[in-house]
């Protein structure tokens, strides 16, 4: 059986090296130690979703676009369920009813449809930034 490579803690660090972001802000961020951090970003473990959570607020209120903030999500799932979901971005993070909704409306979509939808999703995201 072939090993997958991990992509999460790649991604993560590529993300914090490009806009200067210090371990240590994530470790207190998510009440950790350093060494933790650590672990994360050498990929020797990954974030608990409620974690994950927390790294995403941190890269909101740091300014990190959204389009790095999915790419980081994506990868998550992948290396936590060994598949890629193109939105599992949008399931990952439903805090809502609303954006639930969306998901469950977005499934009952042909694919043509769905790449419509998530093609006007993507303008209003550049529109709103």
């Amino acid at each position: 059986m072939e090993k997958r490579e991990k992509k999460f803690y790649q991604a993560i660090k590529a993300v914090i090296s490009k806009y200067g972001i210090k371990n240590i802000a994530i470790a207190e961020m998510l009440g950790v130690t350093s060494q933790y951090v650590s672990k994360i970003l050498t990929g020797k473990c990954l974030p608990s979703r409620e974690q994950l959570d927390k790294i995403l607020e941190l890269l909101t209120e740091s300014g990190i676009p959204i389009t790095d903030q999915r790419n980081l999500i994506s990868c998550f799932v992948e290396d936590k369920t060994g598949f890629f979901y193109e939105i599992a971005d949008l399931e990952f993070t439903a805090k809502n009813q609303l954006e639930k909704k969306l998901i469950s409306d977005f499934r009952m979509l042909n694919v043509d449809a769905q790449k419509k939808t998530l093609s006007f999703i993507n303008q209003l995201l550049i529109e709103a930034l």
